[in-house]
Order: structure tokens, then C-alpha cells, then sequence
């Protein structure tokens, strides 16, 4: 484990303990307090596309549903967040109420700009693997715990420097960190088994998978409603 990855287990460790201690989660209502000009989130992730590591996942998440504290995201939805979404509206692109720290509202046209630049990001970066182990608690999501040598975050940089728009921490003020979201919440209070559950699995070997591709994610949203999401493929092509 190198330091990036040391640093990632430190993180996801102090998130766990303060959990653990008094967990508190934010069930999912079905709408995201957002913005009403809000019309579309974009991003950029790494998907999970390995049968393997996709069907070890996909029985622990099967426990975790048995609790009836979570509602499992889809397989298909399952990646490693690489940059924090930029919220993008079919409006006037200004900032009306977006919390500290946020880019603003970006025009439609950002999506286009960003796909082609994120491209060329992506020419000078090859596949790297990524070990999946252990599970952690977030406030709003499950996840699993990636671990990348560093890809990742560096990934993201290079896609900020090139994407400056790119915001750097998510709305609630917090930095990235490396992670796998795998269900939301159902309900926020006899969680105990879910805890216990979580607890068992947190050091569990889940597998590795070869990150060979980048995705651009551009979502829909109606009045903090999300809808449909269109996935733009960019393979890494750079040297390993």
C-alpha cells in the first residue's frame, strides 16, 4: 500500500469511528434539494465493469437490502467517482443559490467543451488497477472502499487543471475521496444490523478490476428529481 492509498484507508477509517460511534444517516426522499434552474449534473467516474468484483458486490449488497435499511443502486451504476458533478442548466447559466465553493450554473453547451477535453486528458493516462476492499458508511451512501496507488485523485486533477469549471468539493463542502457508492439509505433509524453488517465486511478482500475506461456521466433533473443519464465512454490510451 503506498501513501495515497495509506491516506485513503486513514480517511475512510476516521469516517467509519465517528459513524460507528453515533451512526446518523440522511435517507433517500427520492428528490435532491437542488436549485430548480438545475437541469443536469455532469461528471466524470470510473465505471466497475468487472464480473467479478460486480458479483461479490452484488451479494453483499443483497445482505445489506436484507436489513430493509437500503436501496441498492443498480450494477450498472456502480464507479469510482473521479471529480465532484458541475450542475448545468438549459437557462441563464448564473449562480442563483448554489452553496460555497460551487462553480455555478453552467449552459448545456459546458457537456460538449468538457467531453473533448476530458478525450485528450485521457490520451496521456493507460489503465491502472484498482483493489476493492471493505465497506464504509457515509452520511447519504454505502460504499465500498477503493484503493488505486493514487490514479484516481490524480485523475482528477489533471481533469480540473485541463476543466477548470470542474469543482473541486462537493456541495456539502467535503474533498473527494476515493469511493464506490453502492446503495442509499431507507429509512434513518434502527440501523443496528446494517451497522453490525458493515462492521463484519469492512477489512472483507471484494477484488481488483483493471480501470481501462473513462466515463462522462450527464444527468437529467426536474425540480431535484433525477430522470435520465447518458454515459459517454473515453478509453484510456496512454501508457500504463
Amino acid at each position: 500500500m503506498n501513501e495515497a492509498d495509506r491516506e485513503t484507508a486513514k480517511r475512510h477509517q476516521a469516517i467509519w469511528e465517528e459513524f460507528h460511534r453515533r451512526p446518523t444517516v440522511s435517507a433517500w426522499t427520492g428528490r435532491l434539494p437542488l436549485p430548480p434552474e438545475v437541469t443536469a449534473t455532469a461528471g466524470f467516474v470510473i465505471p466497475v465493469d468487472d464480473a467479478s468484483v460486480s458479483s461479490r458486490l452484488r451479494e453483499i449488497v443483497s445482505r445489506l437490502e436484507a436489513t430493509g435499511c437500503v436501496n441498492a443502486f443498480p450494477p450498472d451504476y456502480w464507479h469510482l467517482t473521479i471529480v465532484p458533478p458541475v450542475m448545468l442548466t438549459s437557462g441563464d447559466p448564473t449562480p442563483p443559490r448554489l452553496p460555497a465553493g460551487q462553480a455555478g450554473l453552467l449552459p448545456m453547451s459546458f457537456i460538449a467543451e468538457a467531453l473533448e477535453k476530458g478525450r485528450k486528458v485521457a490520451q496521456s493516462l493507460g489503465p491502472f488497477d484498482v483493489a476493492v476492499r471493505g465497506l464504509n458508511a457515509f452520511r447519504d451512501v454505502l460504499v465500498a472502499v477503493p484503493y488505486d496507488g493514487g490514479r484516481g485523485l490524480e485523475l482528477g486533477r489533471l481533469l480540473r487543471s485541463a476543466i477548470p469549471e470542474l469543482p473541486e468539493r462537493y456541495p456539502d463542502g467535503h474533498e473527494p475521496l476515493p469511493h464506490i457508492s453502492l446503495t442509499q439509505y431507507g429509512r434513518e433509524d434502527r440501523l443496528g444490523e446494517m451497522v453490525e453488517l458493515i462492521q463484519t465486511e469492512r477489512d472483507t478482500d471484494i477484488g481488483c478490476f483493471r480501470a481501462h475506461r473513462l466515463e462522462m456521466f450527464v444527468l437529467s433533473w426536474r425540480n431535484g428529481v433525477p430522470g435520465r443519464v447518458e454515459k459517454n465512454e473515453i478509453p484510456l490510451e496512454g501508457q500504463p
